[in-house]
């Protein structure tokens, strides 16, 4: 592989509006809106309560939206959360971001969905538990190579999946309502809630906010955008929309087709309503719609993910080679190969659940400081060019929510949230004694 260090501005600029819409639609619906809701469930008996949390959860994802809207658009370049934790508090607290992403976060995502595709996959293939892991595996690099081809190649595949997706969950939503009409429930009474009120509503917008995750992927991909200035925040603002709109229905759908006593054992939901409606094959559809889901979260986060290792590389003289180009294909290939091989081997060690449940705390902790960050940056470069700037109340809301599911995620795990944590300061001696010097920047 042929390649040399190049400033980041060198990588390709091809992506436009609807491939940035692709790439957050592609890696929020994921796989959590097949699962989350029976967890959901167990917390809130009340179907107004579950719709509640969830209009709750789509406008703190918009809030969170419309503050990396305003950062984006102010510092459009290739690394996203990095780039603006770097330039409000400074290298050492972006450090043990990229830290903790590299180490954790993104492999670990990347292995579970992989992992996920591979399980609903074994509905058509006869697969073992090892063959689960090897076409889990298989993916992981088959993509990993296809986004190291080019990025043309890497957009065309989200694009499709995207919207492959989103006519799956049309699809479904259709379904539901087929069933709805169909099925008269029976009135029951709802289990108890199991915690206090505020402490269940947390809990529960923790796994909620688990399936909006993503929408900040395509401040990764700045960089390589036409017009990120322009395109980015409207991007955030189109993407989320849609998804909102098909989580609300879909939840809808689903306190309509299965009792409120029912829903909390119903944990492949989807399935439980299509095969109301459909016998059988409802199961193969789910599991194919799954399989699309699953495939598109992949490749979106094997793209931006690749980009963030390399805005980590542009910074420390010792990763100089993450921070390299290819010279044909104009990719991050070492970041991406990186990524694919370090993903690998979660999906072989098996252990990449129980890390990425350890981080819960920690990334909402980081979603606070940079909306913290986009405070001091206001302050900091007063004069910089903001195409977009954010209402403060919105921040300052979007803050506080952040704290309060960082205390929610300590109070529903908190041996987790201290290995979370220790896992972020194992970083500091790291940074001290060896990256400390950051790389001149242009």
């Amino acid at each position: 592989m042929s390649g040399s260090a190049k400033s980041r501005e060198e990588l390709s600029r091809q992506l436009g509006l609807w491939d940035s819409v692709a790439i957050i639609v592609g890696v929020v619906i994921g796989v959590g809106i097949f699962r989350v809701p029976a967890s959901i469930a167990e917390y809130l008996s009340s179907p107004l309560l579950v719709l509640g949390v969830w209009v709750a959860g789509g406008l703190l994802a918009l809030c969170g939206g419309l503050c990396y809207a305003e950062l984006s658009a102010a510092f459009p370049r290739t690394g996203g959360d990095y780039v603006y934790l770097r330039e409000a508090y400074g290298p050492c607290l972006s450090f043990l971001f990229g830290w903790t992403q590299l180490l954790v976060i993104r492999p670990g995502n990347l292995a579970g969905i992989a992992v996920i595709f591979a399980e609903y996959a074994a509905y058509f293939l006869p697969l073992s538990p090892w063959g689960i892991r090897a076409l889990a595996l298989s993916a992981i690099l088959l993509l990993t190579a296809l986004n190291l081809w080019g990025l043309r190649f890497g957009r065309a595949a989200q694009n499709l999946l995207a919207i492959a997706k989103v006519l799956g969950l049309v699809l479904l939503t259709l379904v539901g309502l087929a069933v709805a009409r169909l099925v008269n429930l029976e009135v029951s009474t709802p289990p108890p809630t199991p915690l206090p009120l505020p402490l269940a509503l947390g809990t529960a917008l923790i796994f909620v906010m688990w399936t909006y995750g993503g929408w900040n992927e395509s401040t990764y991909v700045a960089g390589e955008m036409k017009n990120p200035a322009r395109d980015l925040p409207r991007s955030i603002a189109l993407a989320l929309a849609l998804v909102v709109a098909l989580y609300l229905a879909l939840n809808a759908v689903y306190l309509a087709c299965i009792p409120p006593d029912q829903l909390p054992k119903s944990e492949m939901v989807a399935a439980v309503v299509v095969e109301k409606f459909l016998g059988g094959p409802g199961g193969g559809l789910i599991a194919a719609l799954v399989v699309v889901s699953a495939l598109g979260a992949l490749n979106g986060t094997v793209l931006t993910s690749g980009r963030l290792t390399y805005a980590f590389g542009a910074d420390h003289p010792r990763f100089e080679l993450l921070a390299r180009v290819h010279n044909q294909f104009r990719t991050p290939a070492p970041a991406l190969v990186l990524n694919g091989l370090w993903s690998a081997v979660l999906v072989c060690s098996g252990t990449f659940d129980q890390l990425v449940a350890y981080t819960s705390a920690v990334t909402w902790l980081f979603f606070a400081l940079i909306a913290v960050g986009l405070f001091i940056l206001r302050r900091k470069h007063p004069d910089l060019e903001r195409p977009y700037r954010i209402w403060a109340p919105l921040v300052v809301l979007f803050v506080a929510a952040s704290l309060w599911l960082t205390y929610s995620a300590v109070a529903y795990s908190p041996l987790g949230s201290l290995a979370g944590l220790g896992i972020l300061l194992a970083g500091l001696p790291l940074y001290y004694l060896v990256f400390s010097r950051p790389a001149p920047r242009a």
